[in-house]
């Protein structure tokens, strides 16, 4: 059965209007401004859509001010190790905001392909069957994300050197991937099991029926299959076939598209 809309109506809201429409939040408009610094290295080898060989790194400070004030640090260690034909690509990244006002801004979501595969917000929205597990959206959302990721990196199609099958139109790497991350906040309960328990209920005192369940945060894990295509050298595009252990309300994997080079 499908529904449409009969009637809509659009108008500006004041602040305090929002706020008694749609619950406690941060509507008014800000200024931050930001002062970073990074030790990178990188001597490492690109082959046809992702490095072959040799290591990366960025160890970062960033430090917000104006109306919100918190820090930032990212630590993002990547090592590729190369047995010809196949590159063992290796990843540890964190990204983390601590201080007063880190809570304050937009969370981080752990769920971009380029990070942990198979967990997209996209697909958690358009399921209709949901599952029954205590694994949802908001387990990949929070101030701080750390993930691991683990690559068998194979140059497909491409340059006869160096792929599989010798083609002078298509530059593509296959890839079997494993992801690992794990998304919290401050003060949250973090557990190395598959699924979250229930750490607490949190009941507004105005109204009895309105109330929050709150779960350990566990591991978001995924395994699978890619395929990186250079096209043409203006973008590399990643379609991909993902198994989410966490995820109960899919009985399969899930397909998906990453736009971004390999990391």
């Amino acid at each position: 059965m499908s529904y449409y809309p009969l009637y809509q109506d659009r108008r500006k809201l004041s602040s305090e209007e929002a706020e008694r429409s749609y619950g406690e939040g941060y509507f008014d408009s800000f200024t931050i401004q930001q002062i970073n610094a990074a030790f990178v290295g990188d001597n490492s080898v690109f082959g046809v859509a992702a490095p072959l060989e040799g290591y990366r790194y960025r160890i970062g400070v960033e430090q917000y001010f104006g109306d919100y004030s918190f820090r930032a640090y990212t630590v993002d260690l990547r090592k590729y190790h190369r047995i010809q034909p196949v590159t063992i690509a290796a990843r540890a990244y964190t990204y983390q905001r601590v201080g007063q006002d880190g809570d304050r801004l937009y969370p981080l979501f752990l769920g971009y392909p380029y990070l942990v595969r198979g967990y997209e917000s996209s697909s958690f929205y358009n399921n209709q069957t949901g599952g029954a597990s205590n694994f949802d959206i908001n387990q990949l959302m929070g101030t701080r994300i750390a993930v691991a990721n683990i690559e068998a990196r194979i140059p497909f199609t491409g340059p006869e050197r160096l792929s599989l099958v010798k083609s002078g139109l298509l530059f593509s790497d296959l890839n079997f991937f494993f992801d690992v991350g794990l998304a919290w906040n401050e003060g949250d309960k973090v557990a190395f099991k598959s699924k979250p328990e229930l750490v607490e209920i949190i009941v507004d005192p105005r109204n009895p029926f309105n109330y929050v369940n709150v779960y350990e945060r566990v591991p978001a894990m995924s395994a699978g299959v890619s395929l990186r295509i250079n096209m043409f050298g203006y973008f590399v595009i990643e379609p991909y076939y993902a198994f989410p252990f966490q995820r109960e309300d899919v009985k399969f994997g899930t397909f998906g598209i990453n736009f971004a080079p390999g990391w």
